[in-house]
């Protein structure tokens, strides 16, 4: 009986010390959670580290716990992507008119990358712009996107902004005088500029040209004065052509060789048309056009376009120039459709838009940094500039529609005017065709009225037959009506 007490009182003991380890695995379990959301921070403190009876909670309780850290823990983890989503990006653009196909699709990058882009027009007034860097780092935005109205007047400006540790994106024209770029996006300048003059060579033959001990006329039109894209473009045409004009095969008769010659401020259309304008009067002879007409944007191109037209010169004569241009504006391109600018440089700038936002969410965000294709010619006076180079196309009458065909431009865009086709019908020659068989179906008639008094005279040899002359002279209807047929053929 009392080895029967004892083994009862054993296994008593024995079904109490499991329960109690039972209790003690669920315990640390819910001290270990309780200590990763504290590494999580939560703040939370364990029970061991508190003294306090909280490992005799409920395993309900506990599980309300974690679930209320875990619910926390995703609204702060929410509150940090809303921060994200907000973050802001300054784009600095000289205006609307010219630039509002890289507004929208910058717009468009950085929306989708979760920015919120803020798109500034400076309406080509450099102090508005100077201003709207002030603006921009006192709203303190994460980065700035610029395309400087005057490349040479950001530097002071910059300076806040560099202070303020926001980086600066160089966009298509190269900020100058300043180490607060920290990356230029743009198409190849100098790269442009070579693939028109190689364009010229080509289409006019002019290696030919050379070995005939022939020449050709040139006049050039370049870019803005005040825009570094433009004198890479002017260095890259005149690298090309150089050798053409050391040897007489390309003459330019103006002179106006040098970039502060040819270089037409603001890029301004009427000042390429009076220049041509005032080139035509001065070195050519009346009659007497370039052969070549080599321009660094399509708005020149346009103004030459209209100076040779007031000067009598139509498109589509024989001593209509080859005109060059670049950029592949809308009007451009439809000049090119109508025969009257032979080629154009497409730069696409969805391309560059794109390519500059993802550098600057690479800056921003990425592991890495921001990828450039060129380190080397884009110094600002101050630094090199990391550079992107995008890839420019040439267009011509061949294959502009493709322009179409990529949605960059609608068909009634670009598409030649109904003007052009009319224009050769009222030629010369059509109404002169329908003048001179006229007179001659009414000459016959005189021919016929001739013979008649001929006939006449055959019949009467005798003295009485020569009054029958003088009377078929003096009815003389057919000299009158000979003459009044001159005159009415006169009169049309």
């Amino acid at each position: 009986m009392k080895k029967r007490a004892v083994c009862m009182l054993l296994g008593v003991l024995l079904m109490g010390t499991v329960f109690t380890g039972c209790g003690k695995n669920k315990a640390t379990e819910a001290a270990s959670e309780s200590a990763q959301t504290e590494k999580e921070g939560t703040g939370e403190q364990t029970a061991e580290e508190t003294g306090s009876d909280s490992s005799k909670e409920s395993k309900a309780d506990t599980d309300k716990k974690d679930a209320d850290q875990t619910a926390e823990s995703d609204d702060q983890e929410k509150n940090t992507a809303e921060e994200v989503v907000k973050e802001k990006i300054a784009v600095l653009l000289p205006d609307e008119k010219n630039w509002s196909r890289d507004a929208k699709e910058l717009e468009l990058q950085f929306e989708n990358d979760g920015y919120e882009p803020q798109i500034l027009y400076a309406e080509n007034d450099s102090s508005r712009q100077v201003s709207q860097i002030q603006q921009m780092t006192e709203e303190a935005v994460s980065a700035m996107v610029i395309a400087p109205v005057d490349p040479y007047g950001l530097g002071d400006v910059l300076s806040t902004v560099k202070d303020a540790e926001i980086p600066v994106f160089s966009y298509e024209s190269l900020i100058m005088d300043t180490n607060a770029v920290n990356y230029y996006v743009t198409f190849g300048g100098r790269q442009v500029g070579q693939m028109i003059g190689k364009q010229i060579i080509d289409s006019e033959e002019l290696d030919k040209v050379q070995e005939a001990k022939e020449s050709r006329s040139i006049e050039f039109f370049m870019g803005s004065l005040d825009d570094t894209q433009a004198l890479f473009l002017y260095n890259g045409v005149m690298e090309t052509l150089q050798p053409y004009l050391d040897d007489g095969t390309l003459v330019c008769r103006s002179g106006k060789l040098s970039f502060d010659d040819t270089g037409l401020l603001r890029w301004s259309t009427e000042l390429a048309r009076t220049r041509m304008t005032d080139i035509l009067a001065a070195y050519y002879q009346e009659g007497e056009y370039p052969d070549i007409i080599c321009t660094g944007f399509d708005n020149a191109a346009m103004g030459v376009e209209k100076a040779l037209e007031e000067n009598g010169l139509m498109p589509g004569a024989e001593s209509w120039p080859l005109i060059s241009g670049s950029g592949c504006n809308a009007e451009g391109v439809r000049r090119i459709a109508e025969g009257k600018q032979s080629f154009s440089i497409f730069m696409d700038r969805r391309e560059l838009a794109d390519k500059c936002e993802e550098m600057v969410h690479v800056y921003l965000h990425g592991e890495d940094d921001p990828e450039v294709n060129d380190y080397e010619q884009y110094d600002n006076g101050v630094k090199i500039i990391g550079t992107y180079l995008c890839e420019p196309q040439l267009i011509d009458r061949e294959n502009y529609e493709i322009l179409i065909d990529n949605g960059y431009y609608t068909e009634d865009e670009v598409k030649p005017a109904a003007t052009p086709t009319p224009t050769p019908e009222p030629v010369t020659p059509t109404p002169a065709e329908t003048v001179t068989p006229t007179p001659t179906e009414e000459a016959k008639p005189t021919e016929t009225v001739t013979p008649t008094p001929t006939e006449e005279v055959e019949p009467t040899e005798t003295a009485t037959p020569t009054p029958a002359r003088e009377a078929g002279v003096t009815a003389t209807p057919t000299p009158k009506a000979q003459t009044t047929l001159k005159q009415s053929s006169k009169n049309k």
